[in-house]
């Protein structure tokens, strides 16, 4: 009788010993399943707020270009030239 006890304490701890050493490998897997997908989002992440700066960057440029051109035409009188007053310069290439 105290075999039989001895025998099936041992059997289930042993049990309870591969049940938790099989979750503990599937949470060290989907740990690093997960971490590896963080990483990706947060590369991702990062590229697409380099691209956004970028993108306000050029934003803030093409804005400065209209402010610049508004105040030239309306405070200033600038206009663009015609084609009359246009002169053409070609560089002639020398040839020796």
């Amino acid at each position: 009788m105290l075999e039989i006890r001895k025998n099936s304490i041992i059997s289930s701890l042993v049990f309870g010993l591969m049940v938790s050493s099989i979750y503990l490998v599937a949470q060290v897997y989907d740990f690093r399943v997960t971490f590896s997908e963080k990483d990706k989002v947060n590369n991702k992440y990062e590229s697409l707020s380099f691209k956004f700066n970028l993108l306000l960057n050029e934003v803030e440029y093409f804005r400065n270009q209209l402010t610049i051109r508004k105040v030239a035409t309306e405070k200033l009188g600038m206009r663009s030239p015609s084609l009359n007053d246009q002169i053409i310069i070609a560089k002639e290439s020398s040839k020796k």
